[in-house]
């Protein structure tokens, strides 16, 4: 469950960048316009993909690159909350399995009698995250079933139907362009019931879906353009694509921009096929080809395609710029080659700010991810929590910046974490205490200690002993009052630490 809302937390950021991205792309591309040839229109598209991708790949790449960072209070509770805990007479539990913050045997700490708050507000966010982390995740599965159904219902009717014969001419057509093509992979043509459109349908036995109602409706020259059309698909690899779209679309469901994201890039796709068959066939079969679509439209063919398929796809609007285009195509030059070149560096620029913005230090912080593990002594037990409290001495209303665990005076105290002892030293508030700088980011405290065995200057490692348990400074009794400095500032430790409530051995 854990996971799950670390990655439902990484989906909603990485969301709203990809609804930024589109936006981007969808501007850029509509000021340019003509200028900018169909196949690079594509390309562009395709760095959508390439944003949405990121977080599932491996390491920490998408936080490298991220432009919209996850605020501390809900990075600390959302994001690295989840995984930490504490152990519980030895077993390893959450913060709030009893709805108290603490070991069973907790009845309060020298010189406060009062029981340890409840975490009762804090239970019911974390779990309605929960609850909002499975919902996203059920409409993923449900996506994932719409996908596959669609693609069951179709394999099981041309399974089920029985193959009509193809009328000679096309079949010679069909073969002369693969020859034309180069295409010897192993493509067959179809006539089928159950197309509504020419269609190429399948990834790993590809086949030209050719609808019956079409025969006798189109000449020689048009049916040659539809099959170049679905053919020049298969060279571009459209269905691998459009399935991966899909896929990766699927994380964000619930996110509007996304979907006409992926439609937009399936319109590039056809208008980039479109060219790429004119470049291939010349000017003698512009005109034609134009007028196959017009010929579909007039017929009532549906222009809806399925999520991963690839054919004559778009609305009445879309289809009619795609005749536009047709009709005004030209060869791109090499001029337009380099225009298109720089848009699309210049939006993967864009695309990945972060990674030009971060200086040497931030990346090197980022990729020194702390983990941080305090081992207390047995008998150890959580006495009070981050947050605001009335003072147990002044009675004011004060932030308790860390949790205060009490144990034995004179038990050792040992580092949760690896780094510099940038502070050991005297504090007539904090009694003895011990900072220690794990990196840029992160840093822990420990306050009241009795005596210290470090001094500043220090390198230490995790479980390496830094002093003794004690009662110095303000203290009421012998404790140990641990807190965790995020950028200077301090945050709330239990999400972010594992603590042991006594020795394991």
């Amino acid at each position: 469950m854990e996971l799950i809302v670390r990655l439902f937390s990484d989906t909603l950021v990485t969301s709203l960048e990809v609804a930024a991205l589109v936006v981007l792309i969808a501007a850029l591309t509509r000021f340019l316009g003509k200028r900018l040839s169909p196949a690079w229109q594509y390309a562009i598209w395709i760095l959508l993909l390439a944003k949405i991708a990121l977080p599932l790949l491996p390491g920490d790449l998408d936080g490298h690159l991220r432009w919209i960072p996850l605020p501390d209070k809900i990075e600390n509770r959302m994001t690295a909350g989840y995984g930490g805990g504490f152990l519980k007479d030895g077993a390893f539990i959450s913060a709030t399995d009893d709805g108290m913050i603490s070991s069973p045997s907790a009845a309060g700490i020298a010189g406060n009698d009062s029981p340890l708050p409840k975490v009762d507000g804090w239970r019911l966010q974390d779990n309605a995250l929960k609850i909002i982390a499975m919902a996203w995740l059920s409409g993923m599965v449900v996506v994932w079933l719409v996908l596959l159904s669609g693609h069951a219902r179709m394999v099981l009717a041309l399974r089920r139907e029985a193959e009509l014969p193809v009328p000679g001419e096309i079949a010679d057509l069909f073969a002369r362009i693969r020859e034309d093509k180069g295409i010897r992979s192993g493509i067959s043509l179809r006539l089928t019931r159950h197309a509504s459109a020419p269609a190429l349908f399948g990834m790993m036995s590809p086949v030209v879906l050719i609808p019956q109602n079409l025969l006798g409706q189109l000449n020689a020259a048009e049916w040659e353009c539809i099959l170049r059309h679905e053919l020049a698909h298969l060279q571009r690899r459209d269905i691998p694509v459009n399935l991966a779209a899909y896929l990766l679309a699927s994380v964000h469901w619930f996110n509007p921009a996304v979907w006409y994201g992926l439609r937009r890039m399936r319109i590039a796709q056809e208008t980039a096929c479109d060219a790429n068959v004119l470049r291939t066939t010349g000017a003698e079969l512009k005109m034609t080809y134009a007028a196959s679509i017009v010929k579909l439209l007039e017929i009532g063919v549906p222009r809806k395609a399925a999520p991963v398929g690839v054919g004559f796809y778009g609305n009445m609007k879309q289809l009619k710029r795609r005749m536009v285009m047709i009709r005004d195509y030209r060869p791109a030059g090499k001029r337009a080659s380099f225009v298109g070149i720089t848009i699309l560096i210049l939006t993967a620029v864009l695309m990945l700010p972060s990674a030009f913005a971060a200086t040497p230090a931030e990346k090197q912080s980022e990729n020194s991810p702390v983990e941080l593990k305090l081992a207390m002594p047995t008998g150890s037990k959580i006495s009070s929590r981050y947050g605001y409290r009335i003072h147990p001495v002044t009675s004011e209303k004060t932030l308790n910046d860390g949790i205060d665990i009490t144990g034995k005076k004179g038990s050792g105290i040992t580092a949760a974490a690896g780094g510099k002892v940038v502070h050991a030293g005297y504090d007539r508030t904090k009694g003895n205490t011990v900072t220690i700088e794990h990196n840029e980011i992160w840093s822990t405290e420990y306050r009241h200690l009795d005596k210290l065995s470090v001094k500043e200057g220090d390198e230490v490692k995790a479980g390496d002993a830094i002093g003794l348990l004690g009662s110095t400074g303000g203290s009421t009794g012998p404790k140990l009052h641990y807190s965790v400095i995020k950028n200077g500032e301090y945050i709330d430790p239990v999400p972010v630490t594992t603590i042991a409530l006594g020795d394991k051995k």
